[in-house]
């Protein structure tokens, strides 16, 4: 197994460890704002209808490896952002706004962490080296659903939430102290891309006619 997989492996386990406290406790949440039943599905649905197109947007944007822990990163520090706006949150409107949010994050780091995952495969090991990656995730979850539900019932879920939040935040800099390992280049913007261009038939009218060069093409 590649160094690279021990890395993500490390990364993704903080981040479950804060996703899956929370989330067999997300209807009790709902509920303590607004008594509707389906107000919890519908939320949800919300949530997982974003996530469906924000992920086939950014995904064409994550295929660039070189930048994928750039999105895996932002992932992880949006939802903190998003957990954060959960201790806030007062109305269903509020709990509604918070999917978008969340929508977004999941769309910048699921694909990337897959991306990246799938680079570091040992090869003709990868269903044992995605078995690694699913069953310690799964045993994550379990502890973290345990933990989420003891946390909660004696303190409330403010203060599960700001652990959420922190262990999040802790994902993203653990990947960026590794971003080099996982391949990572400097980040750079490359302003080229809002600088409209002609279109090539409008290059070539300019080669075929040199005196148009200068005048406003149409």
């Amino acid at each position: 197994m590649h160094k690279q997989i021990k890395i993500l492996i490390i990364i993704n386990s903080i981040f479950l460890l804060a996703a899956n406290a929370f989330a067999p406790l997300y209807a009790v949440f709902v509920q303590g704002i607004t008594d509707k039943v389906y107000h919890v599905g519908a939320i949800w649905g919300v949530f997982i209808f974003s996530a469906g197109v924000f992920i086939f947007i950014f995904s064409r944007y994550e295929n660039n490896l070189k930048y994928a822990n750039y999105f895996l990163i932002g992932g992880f520090i949006i939802r903190a952002i998003g957990w954060s706006a959960y201790i806030f949150a007062s109305t269903l409107t509020h709990l509604y706004s918070i999917q978008i949010i969340l929508a977004v994050g999941a769309a910048m780091g699921s694909p990337s962490y897959s991306s990246l995952y799938t680079r570091y495969l040992t090869k003709k090991h990868y269903a044992s080296d995605w078995g690694i990656d699913l069953s310690i995730g799964a045993i994550i979850a379990g502890i973290a659903a345990f933990s989420g539900g003891i946390i909660v019932d004696r303190f409330g879920f403010d203060l599960l939430l700001i652990a959420m939040v922190v262990l999040s935040l802790l994902s993203a800099v653990v990947a960026f102290i590794h971003r080099k390992e996982l391949g990572s280049k400097n980040l750079k913007i490359n302003f080229n891309y809002f600088i409209p261009r002609p279109h090539i038939s409008d290059i070539n009218v300019v080669k075929r006619n040199p005196k148009l060069s200068g005048q406003e093409l149409h």
